[in-house]
């Protein structure tokens, strides 16, 4: 039995909460020289986006979040993380952060209790909660 993940993966949406867990964490991987990956969730739901989207606003979205996330991951870097694996996904923020964990073998969740969407967050309910509910790991709720 492993005492310390491999793999540890950090949920981030650009907010205050997902700068702290991202600093916390870097620190984490330093610690148990675990593998960094970054995850950002490109938000498209039925409540978000009622109508459906053509290729093009989906081709926007996606370029938009990618920006998003190559500047979480300089966050990563700035604060000393040595190797970084950065992923974007689209849908709806707990499935997919669920999913990848279970795909790449994630032993650690962090996220920040706090996100970006907060009107998506009034409606879909609380992210965080929800994938402390259903990861596949242990999850650490920053605060």
């Amino acid at each position: 039995m492993k005492m310390y993940p491999t793999k540890i993966m950090v949920a981030v949406d650009g907010s205050a909460a997902s700068d702290r867990a991202i600093t916390q964490a870097v620190e984490l991987c330093d610690a148990t020289r675990s593998e960094l990956h970054l995850l950002l969730v490109g938000l498209i739901s039925p409540w978000t986006h009622p109508d459906t989207l053509s290729e093009r606003q989906y081709g926007r979205l996606k370029q938009e979040n990618q920006r998003r996330l190559d500047q979480e991951v300089e966050k990563a870097r700035a604060g000393g993380a040595k190797a970084v694996v950065a992923h974007l996904r689209m849908g709806r923020v707990d499935t997919e952060v669920v999913r990848l964990a279970e795909e790449i073998g994630v032993g650690l969740l962090v996220v920040g209790n706090r996100g970006r969407e907060s009107l998506a967050r009034v409606l879909l309910g609380h992210d965080s909660e929800s994938i402390v509910r259903h990861a596949p790991c242990s999850v650490m709720v920053v605060r």
